[in-house]
């Protein structure tokens, strides 16, 4: 009776448990419809995304669909690539599951080898890289083509998202990591590349020797993703820059006169962004192609006055660094065909800033030709950040100087490089006082046609000391000038970063909402360490294979001993 009793009570017990566990859930589940928010536990919030995403991720109003060519037998570091895209894409879900919209898509699926390069070459034509995955072992190389990459499509328009930044950088962990880190950016800014409603407007500045467009195509055309592109002349019109959110000066080698100067001036007085790519000395490569030696000289283009009064100078100098990018140099000719050999060409830095501000940050290193040193000077209210400087190895060449390729077969002595940490470029925030301050006559302060400022606004501007940053290289072939990708060097293959940076310099400058912000996250990534696994290979193998099988027989050995002991007991 007494253990009818009991059955009882536990059955009434575990009955009223189960109805306690339903109603809980069942007041979360409609707590949850009343509410929304997530909770991330990780150390880095690697599951939180910005305040910028989110909003840009609630105001759309259409489907917004990825298509992901990361699918099938993918090594193990391009799943952990893939498993981060999708898990990124599942929080964009979160705030606007209507509208956000996959797939992963195998690319080599179904085709042949005719139809296989075929669709390779169309992917291409869109915009996407390809990687190059090498799998060594003991005994053969294998080699296979990945596409860490997406097409983004919304309503009529498309664009292409590539995960990984290829270049110098050959170490795949590393190209990998980096490419997690920037994984928001990336898909953020597919997204806002498609839905910009209303572009801001940016000019290239002409009429003072400034590159021309032949020499910017490929720039102009990455930048009309985001910007209407302009290419204006100021000729002394007080509107010429109406209407216009930033400028770009872009390697001047004439003189800019004083009423260009003052609308220019005015320009950021009203709160104008602008990027200035101004070389401190004059010289080029081209001087060097039928003699051995040119001569560098100060580069006077009367602007020396006004980035002074912001806050930095251009100094007329030549830096040398040993880190710097390779060059072809003919050596010889065997029957018609001219030999060539690649030296490091220390006028030509290669600078990167891998762990700086969010606009240089996990970019490839980026090419500089003939670049100059520049000084941070004046007021100190204007913030100034040094977003790029030369390596620890660098030296001063002050002008007028001597350039020769002798210098390529050379080796320089250990104190040659006795300068370190040059700045190169400069980004300058806040309210910028007129350097026609006290320098104009009471009729011109005072018209109200001309709406004189001596303070500006709070704005933003980035000085770089070298104008060939921004200049693609072509070929001529047939009568026709072919351009090559802003950053790729045609010689070598190299790809630098020049194109990024330039776009994330014009995006923060003109971005209001600071999406770029969105780069400087880190993701600490736990990678192996390779030399330790080479050398323990067998133990790690081992402990892998037979640790699991021994840990679950302890383990049975452990609940038979448990059970024997409890039934004695009993």
């Amino acid at each position: 009776m007494s253990n009818k009793k009991n059955q009882a009570q536990n059955r009434k017990r575990s009955l009223l448990r189960l109805l306690g566990g339903l109603a809980i859930v069942l007041i979360l589940n409609l707590a949850g419809t009343l509410g929304f928010f997530r909770l991330d536990l990780t150390q880095e919030k690697r599951y939180t995304l910005s305040e910028n995403t989110r909003e840009l991720l609630k105001s759309l109003d259409d489907i917004v669909y990825f298509k992901i060519y990361l699918e099938g037998e993918l090594p193990a570091s391009y799943k952990k690539l893939q498993n981060s895209v999708r898990e990124m894409l599942d929080e964009f879900r979160a705030y606007n599951k209507s509208n956000i919209e996959y797939e992963f898509i195998d690319p080599s699926e179904g085709k042949d080898k005719r139809t296989l390069n075929d669709f390779y070459n169309e992917l291409v034509e869109k915009g996407l890289q390809p990687a190059i995955d090498r799998q060594q072992s003991s005994t053969s190389t294998e080699q296979r083509v990945i596409w860490p990459c997406a097409l983004v499509t919304y309503k009529t328009r498309e664009t292409s998202v590539n995960f990984i930044q290829t270049g110098q950088k050959s170490d795949k962990e590393i190209l990998i990591n980096e490419s997690l880190e920037s994984l928001e950016f990336n898909l953020i800014d597919a997204i806002r590349r498609l839905t910009i409603r209303e572009k801001p407007a940016i000019a290239f500045i002409e009429g003072h020797g400034e590159a021309d467009a032949m020499m910017t195509e490929d720039i102009t055309k990455s930048l009309t993703d985001y910007y209407v592109v302009k290419r204006l002349k100021i000729n002394q019109k007080l509107d010429a820059l109406k209407d216009i959110n930033a400028i770009i000066i872009a390697g001047p080698d004439s003189v800019y006169d004083e009423k260009d100067k003052f609308i220019i001036d005015q320009f950021i007085m009203k709160g104008g962004r602008v990027l200035w790519l101004v070389d401190g000395t004059a010289t080029n490569m081209d001087s060097l192609q039928s003699r051995a030696e040119t001569v560098a000289i100060a580069n006077e283009v009367n602007l020396e006055d006004m980035l002074f009064k912001y806050g930095v100078r251009i100094n007329n100098n030549l830096l040398l660094d040993m880190n710097s990018c390779p060059i072809p140099v003919k050596t010889g000719q065997v029957g018609d065909q001219p030999q060539f050999e690649y030296y490091n060409w220390y006028y030509f830095p290669s600078i990167s800033n891998p762990d700086g501000h969010p606009i240089v940050k996990n970019l490839n290193a980026i090419r500089f030709e003939f670049v100059s040193g520049l000084d941070t000077i004046g007021n100190s209210s204007i913030k100034k950040t040094v977003l790029l400087s030369t390596s620890s190895s660098s030296r001063i060449l002050n002008t007028p100087a001597i350039i020769s390729l002798n210098v390529l077969t050379e080796q320089p002595s250990k104190d040659f490089f006795n300068k370190s940490k040059i700045p190169v470029a400069v980004l300058l925030e806040g309210n910028f006082t007129s350097v026609f301050a006290n320098r104009i006559p009471p009729e011109i302060a005072e018209d109200k046609e001309i709406g004189y400022r001596e303070l500006g606004e709070k704005t933003r501007m980035i000085v770089v000391s070298d104008g060939d940053i921004i200049l693609n290289q072509f070929v001529v072939r047939n009568g026709q000038y072919m351009t090559y990708p802003l950053g790729y060097d045609r010689y070598t293959g190299i790809s630098y970063g020049n194109k990024d940076f330039i776009l994330n310099c014009m995006n923060y400058l003109v971005d209001d909402s600071n999406l770029l912000s969105i780069r400087s996250r880190e993701l600490k990534i736990r990678l192996l360490d390779k030399s330790l696994i080479a050398s323990n290979r067998l133990r790690i193998q081992l402990v892998n294979v037979l640790g699991p099988v021994f840990s679950i027989i302890a383990f049975g050995f452990l609940l038979m001993f448990f059970r024997k002991f409890k039934t004695r007991k009993g």
